[in-house]
């Protein structure tokens, strides 16, 4: 009886499984549109190959989110170098990603500032979405050393 059954799910979980794996293809075609670039302000430099790896572990439905620390050349302190994505515990779906409000502590963090946070989203929104609004103003209320 058993044998004749078949497996049914209620989710896409086998095509979401393929599709993530696909991820790192996505990473060949980043662009960065230089009529966004402004002189005033500050100028972040994000490595391709931490853009790359944040992009290779997310996931197509579920939003994560990581903090983002790096160092500016002693040269220009108007540009921001990230070195590394700090990927805490966090609890995220299709519409948010909820972070601890204790920012990541550890030796390798000490020599760089923290210069803000990414989250992946399914779609691209022209503003920010009030749920990261809400959440950053939380970063900024609970960590001076953001300020």
């Amino acid at each position: 009886q058993y044998e004749q059954q078949s497996f049914s799910s209620k989710t896409d979980w086998r095509v979401r499984a393929i599709s993530a794996t696909n991820l790192h293809l996505r990473t060949h075609h980043i662009y960065v549109n230089s009529e966004d670039v402004r002189e005033r302000g500050y100028t972040y430099v994000l490595p391709k190959n931490i853009l790359s790896k944040f992009i290779c572990v997310a996931d197509l439905r579920t939003q994560i989110a990581g903090y983002l620390y790096g160092v500016s050349p002693p040269d220009n302190a108007h540009v921001k170098e990230v070195r590394c994505i700090v990927l805490v515990p966090q609890v995220g779906n299709h519409q948010t990603v909820t972070l601890p409000t204790m920012l990541p502590e550890h030796d390798y963090l000490e020599e760089m500032e923290p210069l803000g946070w990414i989250h992946s989203q399914p779609n691209e929104l022209p503003q920010l979405a009030h749920q990261d609004v809400i959440l950053h103003a939380g970063i900024m209320a609970e960590n001076e050393s953001w300020d």
